[in-house]
């Protein structure tokens, strides 16, 4: 089984690479022909200009590319004096801001010239386009002031795009579009003219930015002989790390400053990180290298600065690979995964799991061959005690997800056998650094089977009513206190009906969504920052959480039983998993799940009975005798029977 088991891994590795297309703006020195043919072949004043745009459309293989060119309205001339500029040529529309003198914009009457051309970086063969036009949101009109009197006449006024995506999109200035009809990674060549001007990659449908992944060279950054040193993702991040960072950690280091001191340089360092997030590098430097990202087959991606322009070299499209694939020096998207079946080790004879995880306790790995079970293998845990029956997994897994920050934790779940009131405040996954002793403390994730979760670590979160988007947090067990309590609303028992069903848990920095059967039951927005709304530390301080459980060990001083459930097909990522993607895996598990959840529940032979030690001789689902002692679901007689 062992030599199966390493020849279907190195036949997986095996598999060939999809072909890549290419597109280079620079094409034998010259600019490509789609933007020679509306720039000149050596660049200058682009000739399909139109109200204040420039459009190339360029395609390679399954990509295609749309580039925008575009300006600012020009400068208006005073008719009495030619040498003199009055304002912009634009006229003014309905009124905005009445006390400041901010105006709608009517029309525009004539542009500044747009131009395409090619630049190289000079030191390094590094060509690319260079554009006109900061790309804005929206365009305004400003009446000019002077010694305190309004002049008459207006100055434009932008309102730029924000990564939350909530003033919208660029309608004009410098930005690329992006689409390919597979879903696959791009890799694109850019030039910044400053790195602290924001750099974004946003997906046009959600209009919020995503991680920015970029590798190359930023200036001043350089190897042991004085060369600019190509940096990878992971360079390129240490770099903008030193740059909001440095500071505090060289205070630190040194050991001189107060802990109020520190505290305040580090909550201002804090919010630098946050407000610069998508810079590239350090501060007011050239960066030239490439941004990579994932992309949807049909949806499309834009790539622009804030309020500059960003050169454009070309581009890479890799169909079928993920940016993870392409980028080196950050770590490969990372999934584990484990239907909890074992194996008849070689040494000891006995039967082990393939990953690792280890039943402490009374729970047991078990496995069925009774006709219709969707899961073959699975972990049966015990609920008869408190902290002391649980599935513990590799200390390792949750301990990649610094650099995404993101988090999927999902598994099937099934309560036969038992009732609500027996698994009320039972935990289904904690995580601490060591095995709790049921005192207060931190790190610590729950995940509890009502629908709800806590995060301590490194900073902490409650996701209370007041940061869900429903305004109430939804409850999933009747007998939980939050049942009557006018912040909580009660739903139903998710897991009464003793079936299989799939949970599943997604974290980012500034969000958490709990799905119940592939649907979201409880959603909390967070501001990443405030005291009980912290779940970076999830990420930066993941590896914290090595003691990592299912089905028990709970922390804090709660005192109720462990999770008397059974558990298959668990997976833990370091990628926040969608809605799609989410019920994808659940067919893929179980391709019969729609049809068994409308089916009847089947009455099965489950007895509640009190066992005297006479009649002890009942045996677990992994076939093994237990004690009277024993509380949970056994077979006696041919029979299922809950002990209690």
């Amino acid at each position: 089984m062992k030599k199966i088991f390493t020849l279907i891994s190195v036949a997986l590795c095996a598999l060939t690479v999809q072909a890549q297309d290419v597109y280079n703006a620079i094409q034998d020195g010259k600019l490509a022909p789609e933007f020679a043919a509306v720039a000149g072949e050596e660049g200058g004043a682009a000739n399909n200009a139109v109200d204040g745009k420039s459009i190339v459309t360029f395609k390679a293989g399954k990509a295609t590319v749309t580039a925008v060119g575009g300006t600012t309205p020009a400068n208006k001339v005073d008719p009495d004096d030619k040498t003199k500029n009055v304002g912009q040529d634009i006229t003014i529309g309905t009124v905005i801001d009445e006390e400041n003198h901010i105006y709608e914009v009517a029309s525009v009457g004539s542009w500044n010239e747009i131009t395409w051309g090619k630049k190289s970086q000079g030191d390094i063969d590094f060509w690319y386009i260079t554009g006109t036009g900061n790309p804005y949101v929206k365009l305004r009109a400003k009446e000019n002031k002077k010694d305190d009197e309004w002049q008459g006449h207006y100055q434009a006024d932008y309102i730029y795009y924000e990564p939350d995506g909530s003033q919208g999109m660029p309608v004009t200035g410098l930005y690329y579009k992006f689409t390919a009809s597979a879903q696959g990674a791009f890799k694109v060549k850019v030039w910044a003219n400053k790195g602290n001007r924001k750099t974004f990659v946003v997906n046009a449908k959600t209009m919020k930015a995503e991680r920015l992944l970029a590798s190359g060279y930023i200036n001043g950054v350089n190897d042991e002989n004085g060369k600019k040193k190509l940096l990878t993702v992971e360079q390129v991040d240490s770099v903008h790390h030193v740059y909001i960072y440095g500071n505090y950690d060289a205070a630190v280091a040194a050991g001189e400053k107060t802990e109020e001191e520190l505290a305040a340089m580090k909550a201002e360092a804090d919010k630098n990180a946050e407000e610069r997030q998508f810079v590239i590098g350090n501060g007011n430097q050239n960066f030239w290298g490439w941004l990579t990202f994932d992309v949807e087959a049909g949806e499309e991606y834009w790539v622009f600065q804030h309020s500059s322009q960003i050169g454009f070299g070309g581009f890479e499209f890799h169909e079928g690979k993920t940016a993870e694939d392409l980028i080196s020096g950050i770590e490969a998207a990372y999934v584990y995964t484990t239907n909890f079946s074992t194996y008849e080790d070689e040494e000891t004879g006995e039967r082990v799991t393939w990953k690792g995880e280890k039943a402490v306790g009374a729970g047991q790995f078990a496995s069925t061959d009774e006709e219709g079970a969707p899961f073959g293998d699975f972990y049966q845990n015990d609920g008869s005690a408190v902290r002391t029956s649980y599935c513990l997994l590799p200390e390792d897994v949750l301990a990649h997800s610094g650099k995404t920050h993101e988090l999927t934790i999902a598994f099937w779940v099934s309560a036969e056998g038992f009732t609500p009131d027996q698994y009320t405040y039972a935990p289904l996954f904690t995580a601490y650094a060591q095995k709790s002793a049921g005192a207060n403390g931190s790190p610590m994730l729950a995940l509890q089977s009502r629908g709800f979760a806590q995060v301590n670590c490194s900073g902490w979160c409650d996701f209370t009513a007041a940061n869900n988007v429903a305004g109430k947090n939804n409850v999933y067990n009747k007998n939980a206190w939050e049942a009557t309590d006018p912040d909580h609303t009660f739903v139903n028992n998710w897991l009464e009906d003793q079936k299989w069903h799939y949970y599943t848990a997604v974290f980012t920095d500034k969000n958490c969504k709990i799905f119940l059967d592939g649907e979201v039951k409880n959603e909390w927005n967070v501001d990443g920052t405030t005291e009980g709304q912290v779940i970076s530390g999830l990420f930066t301080n993941g590896a914290d959480l090595k003691y990592v459980c299912l089905g028990g060990n709970q922390a804090w001083d709660w005192n109720d039983n462990d999770a008397p459930f059974r558990f298959a097909r668990l997976i833990i990522k370091n990628s926040a998993s969608t809605a799609g993607e989410i019920k994808a895996q659940m067919l893929a598990d179980f391709p019969g799940y729609e049809e068994y959840q409308k089916a009847e529940p089947v009455v099965d032979a489950i007895q509640t009975v009190a066992i005297t030690k006479a009649e002890s001789k009942s045996f677990n689902l992994a076939g093994q005798q237990v004690s009277s002692s024993f509380k949970g679901l056994v077979l006696r007689d041919g029979k299922k029977v809950v002990m209690k």
